[in-house]
């Protein structure tokens, strides 16, 4: 564990309606996730990004800052570079509190940056939203720090980056073991270490702060899923920037995944009323312009044990735009599981909410029979059936799902449900009947064959 002496967080977050901040920093990508970290707990504050070091302004432009109630400066890598912006900004009459954030190796001079004005210091490469947020809120409620302030635990976090090992500190949490771990992000089972409490740690390695691009997808995909509040999906705990990349902290979610439900065995009902709750729970997600694009077993958690519990959809790492493509932006590949992803999306066309519908389809039939119904040797040829394979007959005892499926995982996204919505729709005959034959036209049922090699029309 590594300390730092900093005022302690005791302020309750509150939302600040005539707040103003000013974030001073001169890279993109990090004043870019900086604005969208604070405004995801302050919504209604006013918030300001300066690039220091833009042309289109007098000087390097920092005094632009002190118009607001409470400034944010970054970008601070030496000691020099702090006293000399303090010593500017601070030159101002009217100049509001600043919270200078320092790099790590800065932290023998924290004494030295409070003697130079700073109201608070916190680390910029181990940064907490929660924390630069309650010291935003200490700062402009006027709040007198004590005397003897607390130092601020870092937890150290062990990576592999491009075959490199990395240590990073990220701030209030210390791991425990390693979840999943791939180029696009390591998950880690994590405690907090003020209460013990466990939480789920998630850093995104794909995206350094300093790639505009990335880190702007990265603030499309946090404020829209943070600002769920874990309805139908995980819940946001915190946030930050660890080293190079941003991280978030969840919800744990111990009541496993359906990957975990489908081992012990699936009752029809049961099945039936989880393809209802994924429905659900994607209401969301398409609502905000996304589609999942990752949808499959490991993506689905519960929120307590029992059949009647609700539905969290977790990993947005490769959510998209409606609208747009699905492709990795450094090696152009298609992103995604093979054995769940859509024709369109195996294509590298655009995609929409009923690409995460045809995969809800795969998982629905997985759900009911235990397999998949596409397999292959490769990613290529599973890819290549997605796109031209029939789709298996279910066995004969749920054939009256079949029209389900088929409508689910037909190769054409219009001839699928449109919506999730629409699939919950269809689904109400058979949640009201425990999953049996509802007995209506629009699902005929077939009786020939029990599990057969053939195909529906689909």
């Amino acid at each position: 564990m590594t300390s730092i002496t900093i005022i302690p967080r005791d302020a309750p977050p509150t939302r600040e309606a005539s707040l103003r901040v000013s974030v001073i920093v001169g890279s993109t990508g990090y004043r870019r996730v900086l604005i969208t970290l604070i405004r995801s707990r302050l919504p209604q504050a006013q918030i300001e990004g300066v690039d220091p070091y833009s042309q289109t302004m007098r000087g390097s432009g920092i005094e632009f800052g002190t118009a607001a109630d409470v400034i944010v400066l970054g970008g601070i890598g030496t000691e020099a570079e702090a006293l000399s912006a303090l010593q500017r900004l601070r030159a101002y009459p009217a100049c509001p509190p600043i919270i200078v954030l320092a790099s790590h190796e800065l932290s023998p001079m924290v004494p030295e940056l409070y003697a130079a004005g700073a109201a608070d210091v916190l680390l910029k490469d181990a940064l907490s939203r929660n924390s630069l947020v309650e010291s935003i809120l200490r700062l402009t409620n006027k709040s007198v720090p004590p005397a003897n302030a607390l130092p601020r635990l870092y937890g150290q976090f062990i990576f592999e980056v491009d075959g490199e090992r990395v240590a990073l500190a990220i701030d209030g949490y210390r791991p425990l073991a390693t979840l999943s771990a791939n180029p696009q992000a390591q998950v880690l089972l994590v405690e907090s270490s003020a209460t013990g409490s466990r939480s789920v740690v998630k850093v995104w390695l794909s995206t350094p702060v300093h790639d505009a691009v990335g880190a702007q997808k990265f603030c499309e995909r946090f404020a829209y899923f943070s600002g769920l509040n874990g309805r139908s999906v995980v819940r946001y705990i915190d946030a930050g920037i660890a080293g190079s990349w941003p991280y978030v902290v969840l919800e744990f979610l111990a009541a496993g995944d359906l990957r975990r439900r489908m081992a012990a065995g699936l009752a029809i009902e049961s099945s039936v009323k989880i393809l209802n709750g994924i429905a659900a729970a994607l209401v969301d997600v398409h609502a905000g312009g996304f589609a999942h694009m990752d949808l499959k077993p490991e993506n689905i958690f519960f929120r307590a044990e029992g059949a009647d519990s609700t539905i969290a959809l977790i990993d947005f790492n490769i959510s998209t735009r409606i609208g747009d493509v699905s492709r990795d932006p450094v090696s152009g590949d298609v992103m995604g599981s093979p054995f769940y992803m859509s024709p369109e999306q195996g294509r590298g066309s655009p995609i929409d909410g009923r690409s995460d519908l045809y995969s809800v389809g795969i998982i629905f039939y997985e759900m009911l029979t235990g397999e998949r119904p596409f397999e292959g040797e490769n990613s290529t040829q599973i890819i290549f059936k997605h796109l031209h394979g029939e789709v298996p007959l279910l066995p004969k005892r749920i054939r009256h799902l079949q029209p389900v499926v088929d409508r689910l995982l037909t190769k054409n996204p219009d001839e699928r449900f449109a919506s999730a919505t629409e699939l919950m729709i269809a689904l109400q005959p058979f949640l009201n009947v425990g999953g049996t034959h509802p007995g209506n036209a629009f699902y005929p049922g077939d009786n020939s064959g029990d599990k057969g090699g053939g195909a529906s029309s689909s």
